[in-house]
Order: C-alpha cells, then sequence, then structure tokens
C-alpha cells in the first residue's frame, strides 16, 4: 500500500547538513511516510553522506536546474496523498508530521497546513517564530488556527521555509506544480494559488529547525531581499491575471508598492556600493513589470552624473507626487 506521507526533500550542495536532515524524519513519531530526496546536480560529497541511507529513501539525481524544479521531480515520484517539503539543511522535530497529520485529520478542507519553528545559526537562535507577525497573536492559547489568507498572503508571504508546510496531492493536482520561472520564490507562488482555492491551517507548535546559511539558496541576508525581490514582482504580475476580479485591484496595489520599493532599496544600496549592479538591477525590475514609472525613474537617476542626481530626485519627485 502506497504511505500516507511523501517527504520530499531537496538538497544541492549541503553534504555537512544532508545525514542530520534524514535523520531528523526517519525519527519521526508518525511511521507511515515515504522519503524522496532529489539531488538537484550537487558538487560536493552530498551523494557520499547520503549513502547509509540509501535503502530507506528514494534517491534521485539530476543536473542542477534549481529548487522549483527538484521539488516537482520530487513531487512526481510521489506516491502519498500528503507531500512535505523539506530542506536539505533543515531539522524536523520528532513529532512534526504527527502534529500535522491530527491537524489534517481536524481540517480536512484545508490546502495547506503549516508549523512554527525557529530560524538558527550555528551558536544561537535567531529567530523565535517562522510565522508571519500577524499570525502568531491569533495562535496565542491555540494549537492551531485555519484561516481563508489569501489577502493576507497578496501582501507578503507568511511561511518561511517551505519545510514548514504539508499539502494535499490532491491540492498540488489542482492547482500545479512549483513554477520553474521563480527560482527563489516559487513557494510563495504555490502558496497564493493554494490559498485562492482553499484554507491554510497554522499550527503553534515549533517543529521545524530553519538553517540561517549564507551560502543557500536565498543568499546572505543583506542581499536576500534583492534575489527575492525580483521573483515577487514577476509573482505579483502573474497573479494580477489569476486572480479573482473583486482581488485583483488589491494585486495591482501590491504590484506597484513592491516594485517602487524593491527599486528604491536597489538605488540607495548601489549609490556608494556598486552602481554598476544598480543599473543592472534596476534594468531586471523594469523588465519584471515595464508600467512602473518609480523604476525607471530609479534607473535613470542610477545613469545619471551624481551631479545632477539631486536636482532630477526634485524633479521626479514632483512628476510622481512623491513626499
Amino acid at each position: 500500500m502506497a504511505p500516507t506521507v511523501s517527504v520530499v526533500i531537496t538538497t544541492y550542495n549541503q553534504a555537512p547538513y544532508i545525514a542530520a536532515t534524514i535523520a531528523s524524519v526517519l525519527d519521526q513519531t508518525y511511521r507511515d511516510f515515504e522519503i524522496i530526496l532529489v539531488d538537484d546536480g550537487s558538487t560536493d560529497s552530498t551523494a557520499t553522506k547520503i549513502s547509509p541511507y540509501r535503502d530507506r529513501l528514494a534517491y534521485i539525481r539530476q543536473r542542477n536546474r534549481g529548487v522549483p524544479a527538484a521539488r516537482n521531480v520530487g513531487i512526481s515520484h510521489a506516491s502519498g496523498r500528503m507531500i512535505a517539503f523539506l530542506d536539505g539543511d533543515d531539522l524536523w522535530e520528532a513529532e512534526k508530521l504527527q502534529k500535522q497529520m491530527e491537524a489534517v485529520a481536524a481540517q480536512p478542507g484545508s490546502g495547506l497546513v503549516v508549523t512554527d519553528g525557529v530560524e538558527f545559526a550555528p551558536d544561537c537562535i535567531l529567530r523565535t517564530s517562522l510565522m508571519n507577525p500577524s499570525i502568531v497573536p491569533l495562535l496565542a492559547g491555540r494549537d492551531f488556527i485555519t484561516l481563508r489568507c489569501y489577502e493576507e498572503l497578496i501582501r507578503g508571504n507568511l511561511i518561511t521555509s517551505t519545510s514548514q508546510v504539508m499539502v494535499p496531492r490532491t491540492v498540488i493536482d489542482r492547482v500545479g506544480l512549483s513554477d520553474e520561472r521563480f527560482p527563489i520564490s516559487s513557494d510563495w507562488d504555490l502558496y497564493l494559488r493554494i490559498a485562492a482555492v482553499s484554507d491554510v491551517t497554522f499550527l503553534s507548535q515549533k517543529l521545524v529547525r530553519y538553517r540561517y546559511l549564507a551560502t543557500s539558496a536565498s543568499g546572505p541576508r543583506h542581499l536576500r531581499q534583492f534575489r527575492w525581490g525580483l521573483d515577487v514582482t514577476g509573482i505579483l504580475r502573474k497573479h494580477v491575471r489569476l486572480a479573482t476580479r473583486d482581488m485583483r485591484p488589491l494585486v495591482r496595489i501590491e504590484l506597484a508598492r513592491h516594485t517602487r520599493a524593491i527599486a528604491e532599496e536597489a538605488y540607495y544600496y548601489s549609490l556608494d556600493t556598486d552602481r554598476r549592479w544598480g543599473r543592472r538591477y534596476l534594468f531586471n525590475v523594469l523588465l519584471a513589470n515595464p508600467t512602473s514609472l518609480s523604476t525607471s525613474a530609479y534607473l535613470l537617476a542610477m545613469c545619471a552624473p551624481r551631479f545632477l542626481t539631486r536636482r532630477f530626485g526634485r524633479v521626479m519627485r514632483r512628476v510622481l507626487g512623491w513626499r
């Protein structure tokens, strides 16, 4: 018989951590699961580190195609009715799957079941909750809450890591796989598509340990907003098309707000660091959202001689009505 839960682990050059990640799954109190591990073309000793566990998981190696593609390959090989994702450097507490399956039984209509956790570095806890601050007060005194939260998700991702989530296979079949055009933020796009058609259940228990690494796909913390930023712009443009008529104005507002914010951050970050990078990045933001006047303005300012920038800024603020 097929297992109830398929655990899809994706990894790329995470040899120092992958054995502990696999062990945290094998230590689960809930036992009806399979493990599918997709190695996205690692060039380190990942295969060697995995070898002691090969008889307890399905190992798939592919050329490097990025996290969304690896996740989709894992889903295509999954046979469980529930799918739980895990990044190759994160850890689960022993009751993670058990608590999520209890929530699934209590809320069978939920399309996404999310548990809390902590973010950690080698010598400290960096964050005591992986939930968005808007969710934390709602969980006070409760084991879980179930919400319709598409509108809140459009305003910002409520979930830190895919290692927190469990999704019914029927829901993935309905909304589709991860969009491989978004290498960093495809998880947020998937959550949006799920939240548009179903409830989301959030668990208060801290059952995931999310490892901070400057070498991860998101990069060092001070650059993560820029790596996420291009994906987020593209995802919001996508959801302008996908959103229902009543939600479309909100998506357009958030697209304009986000595009201006990321363009402004990139402009001021690069002024005194790397203007060439700033010009290239702002050009890519403009490609992602060609209707953004604010991005055009920042790109022109970045290309102008510095002695003209202040005067140009005053003119553009007056034209665009900025304070």
